[in-house]
């Protein structure tokens, strides 16, 4: 029987059957409204599973499973919103954990601003790329069974990885006990209530939320659902918003119905017309101004991809 992870409660209702890869099964707690998906993966199959897996069907370029270096020089392009929100926080004597650290294309920017930084990662490959190439410390084990011999640490990341944790609420809780006295959390989610979800016209619409569902996420997070996993873990909480992917992008998903073919492409290309006639030019500054006010509004309405929370004691 199901057990929701936040209230308890074993009343679900189904919502979806159908994911991105196939068949699949999305419901929503009665009580608290957290959505979930019906996987269950033990420790190991977790690892297999990023391991063996989640690379080719998830790489950041459609059809093909990238090198940690490929990964790293791709992924690295598309920081500048996380750096947005993390540079407030950096100090020079920090301490950094990340948890859920990719190929350590965040780390790498952090690190020549902090004491030290720290990884964790379930693909190997990624993290001998840390170990070997950034320089980087970094283990491929669950955060929750790693032995840090009473280290602490001032800031600890998770971007996009906690909806892929059969147990958040226990990684969490370790979190918390890792964290320094003063320490922060910062971590981003998929928005559950992003605007794609909710305002394309059909059947597009329906493209998407299949899109949207896919196998590697055990849960889906609204800013309610993550507000009240905090207070159940004992954590003081700021929610906001932020869009990942572009204009061009909206558009292509509201008229063709489809995903653009990479990740960089998705979140960085947002030139509509590829000339340099005078009509090009001036339609492209027009479309770069309305991109900025695209991503305001997603803000504000919380109508973005990406939940962005700071956590404390």
């Amino acid at each position: 029987m199901t057990v929701c992870e936040i209230c308890g409660s074993q009343e679900f209702s189904v919502i979806a059957t159908e994911i991105r890869e196939g068949p699949g099964v999305i419901s929503r707690c009665g009580k608290c409204g957290l959505v979930i998906q019906d996987i269950t993966r033990n420790r190991d199959e977790l690892q297999r599973y990023y391991n063996e897996e989640y690379q080719k069907t998830n790489s950041l370029v459609v059809g093909r499973e990238q090198t940690p270096m490929e990964h790293f020089e791709d992924r690295i392009k598309t920081m500048d919103n996380i750096m947005e929100k993390l540079r407030p926080y950096l100090k020079a004597g920090m301490s950094i954990l990340e948890v859920g650290s990719g190929s350590g294309e965040l780390l790498h920017l952090i690190k020549p601003l902090v004491k030290s930084v720290t990884g964790i990662e379930m693909h190997k490959g990624f993290v001998d790329f840390m170990n070997s190439e950034l320089g980087i410390e970094a283990y491929a084990q669950d955060v929750n069974l790693i032995d840090f011999g009473g280290r602490k640490f001032d800031l600890i990341i998770s971007i996009m990885t906690m909806d892929h944790l059969p147990n958040p609420a226990e990684t969490l809780l370790t979190m918390k006990r890792l964290l320094s006295e003063d320490g922060k959390m910062y971590i981003e989610l998929p928005n559950r209530e992003e605007a794609l979800n909710y305002f394309l016209p059909e059947p597009n619409r329906g493209r998407f939320n299949k899109f949207f569902w896919h196998r590697a996420h055990y849960f889906y997070f609204t800013r309610e659902t993550l507000e009240k996993l905090m207070v159940k873990i004992g954590l003081a909480c700021e929610i906001s918003c932020r869009h990942e992917y572009t204009l061009f992008n909206f558009l292509n998903w509201y008229f063709a119905g489809n995903p653009q073919k990479s990740f960089v492409q998705a979140t960085m290309g947002n030139s509509f017309f590829p000339g340099e006639s005078v009509f090009e030019t001036e339609m492209n500054g027009m479309f770069e101004e309305m991109e900025g006010r695209f991503h305001k509004i997603l803000a504000h309405t919380f109508r973005g991809d990406t939940l962005c929370c700071v956590a404390r004691y």
